[in-house]
């Protein structure tokens, strides 16, 4: 059998046994490290006879592939050069149709005796250059699965910028607090797709709406999250007011947060004192650094609805919508002066 007749055959039993090709390479290869072109063997008979068969292995186990014993008493098997095929094919060029079956190839040696007869009349040259056709034939009828970075449209973080350049205190037009509010239920909406969100307009009062916080977190009938948010630095006068909201928190067995711009030295430590949360706009950020693209788009998403559905405020809806068309247009966030602020 020729170089040509043998890859002719190879060929035409690839589509129904791919590891057929990785065996191939494998054979070559052991006959490569045993030097077979140099001796003369007419076929796997006479190989055999210079490198006797061993049908067990080092651990006392009947060998399923082929192992052979070297002159000096070392051994030598085929399933190392078989595992270094299946790695150039599946690893190292990504072809993961080509089967994961090293115990099954390597135990399937012997149906390929002819190869292995044909292999031991060539010529080193003759060996390489069939390896070569062998894996280049494989590489073009199998399909790069190569991850390419080319197919994956990257997303900015969208909230995360808002969360670092856009002004969050009220412009001319916006009523006070709205847009903090906003970006608070953007970031709760997110972070809690689980539970019922619920906003009304700043300045509704929470009481007469028979809520406890401008922002509360539904579990069915249970509260589960409820936050106060204020678009002002907290400081330690303001904390009395706050126990109510925290008191009636405490009472549902609910998380209670409190959102704010900033917190005065110490103001934290009597905010967690009454049993609720701080949360300022560097703890967000903190948070959402470790957001997907997807759930911060989400965030952008509930605050816009909140905006223009919500709120209602035109001025605020075109504020964020303007901040979003200059983000996108210029890979720097914008500041507030180049989108009219």
């Amino acid at each position: 059998m020729t170089p040509d007749k043998l890859f002719e055959e190879f060929t035409s039993g690839f589509p129904a046994r791919k590891f057929s090709a990785g065996l191939l390479m494998a054979f070559i290869d052991l006959y490569t490290e045993l030097g077979i072109p140099s001796t003369g063997a007419a076929n796997y008979q006479g190989v055999i006879d210079l490198f006797p068969r061993q049908t067990t292995t080092s651990g006392g186990k009947r060998a399923n592939t082929l192992i052979v014993a070297r002159p000096d008493g070392s051994t030598l098997s085929l399933r190392p050069f078989y595992n270094a095929a299946e790695r150039f094919f599946r690893a190292e060029n990504k072809r993961f149709d080509y089967p994961s079956c090293a115990p099954h190839a390597t135990q399937a040696w012997a149906d390929y005796i002819p190869w292995l007869d044909a292999l031991s009349t060539f010529d080193a040259a003759q060996l390489t250059a069939l390896r070569q056709r062998v894996a280049e034939y494989v590489l073009a009828e199998l399909k790069s699965q190569a991850f390419d970075p080319g197919s994956v449209k990257i997303e900015p973080p969208l909230f995360r910028l808002l969360l670092e350049s856009f002004e969050m205190t009220a412009q001319r037009g916006e009523p006070t607090g709205a847009a903090f509010q906003g970006i608070v239920f953007g970031f709760l909406r997110a972070d809690n797709p689980h539970l019922q969100i619920e906003i009304d307009k700043v300045r509704t009062g929470s009481k007469r709406l028979q809520r406890v916080g401008d922002i509360d977190g539904w579990e069915g009938a249970r509260l589960a999250i409820s936050a106060e948010v204020k678009q002002f630095e907290i400081k330690e006068e303001d904390v009395p007011d706050l126990e109510a909201f925290a008191n009636d928190v405490g009472r549902r067995g609910a998380l209670g947060l409190v959102a704010a711009l900033g917190f005065r030295d110490g103001v934290r430590g009597l905010i967690e004192n009454i049993g609720v949360k701080p949360l300022d706009t560097d703890d967000l950020l903190r948070i959402v650094e470790l957001w997907d693209p997807l759930k911060q788009r989400t965030a952008v998403a509930s605050l816009i609805y909140y905006a223009s559905h919500v709120e209602k405020n035109s001025t605020l809806t075109s504020r964020i919508e303007d901040f979003f068309k200059a983000l996108l247009e210029d890979p720097q966030p914008p500041s507030n002066e180049a989108i009219g602020e």
